[in-house]
């Protein structure tokens, strides 16, 4: 029995969904929750990465390539309108810079979280700050965001039961290439290869190292970005 999966059910229970969609302009894949899907008509929905308009449904006979899913398997959703009972003020993307960078730093340590997003917004991001797995999955439901910061520890006991980790690593590969997950841990060192690979992150930073996190984060930003150069330009 998959007791991450059994302890992170509570957060992803709003993540299950029955069918990728796939943006035909920038080949991101997203998913849409069967209930989200008209059962007699279509609907337009945009993709928050390039905006391209991508019409959807309606559930039997969709229009758009799409690929029907037996298990639950958590991925980022989006709705141009808001969920019914939901209030508009609470899409975390509404308020992101449509062109620029952005950033979500799931760090309950006040120094360090302050450090790293001093450090991104000196690289010119646009920063989300969360204090619990529940805002952070919120957040990453309705925004694709460039860089991940999230500790080993964040409101879970380990990295094998961190929700946010769960989440990611069940992410499409075609989303996952999109992200530079760095991962804050205070017992591994940084730039620790067999546990980034271990964990499906980009980057390993230890806690010690926050002094250098402006750099480390620089450096495994764009390392991830000419490692994915020759898939991104071909995937255009």
């Amino acid at each position: 029995m998959d007791t991450r999966a059994t302890w992170c059910e509570p957060f992803l229970e709003n993540f299950k969904v029955t069918m990728n969609i796939t943006c035909e302009s920038c080949g991101s894949r997203f998913s849409v929750p069967d209930e989200k899907l008209p059962e007699n008509r279509i609907v337009t929905l945009t993709c928050p990465r390039c905006h391209n308009k991508l019409p959807v449904g309606p559930k039997e006979g969709g229009v758009v390539k799409g690929e029907t899913k037996a298990e639950p398997s958590p991925a980022i959703h989006f709705d141009e309108a808001p969920h019914q009972g939901d209030d508009a003020d609470e899409r975390p993307f509404d308020f992101m810079e449509e062109e620029g960078l952005t950033a979500i730093i799931c760090v309950k340590d006040a120094e360090i979280r302050e450090a790293v997003r001093m450090a991104l917004v000196g690289m010119e991001y646009s920063t989300t700050l969360v204090m619990d797995t529940r805002s952070a999955l919120k957040n990453m439901r309705y925004h694709c965001y460039d860089v991940v910061v999230v500790d080993e520890m964040f409101d879970a006991r380990d990295a094998e039961t961190n929700g946010v980790l769960i989440y990611l690593n069940r992410q499409p590969m075609a989303t996952r290439r999109c992200m530079t997950v760095f991962l804050m841990s205070k017992t591994h060192r940084t730039r620790d290869e067999m546990v980034a690979f271990r964990q499906s992150v980009n980057m390993v930073v230890n806690s010690g190292d926050i002094g250098h996190i402006d750099s480390i984060l620089e450096k495994g930003v764009r390392q991830n970005d000419l490692f994915y150069r020759v898939y991104n330009e071909f995937k255009r």
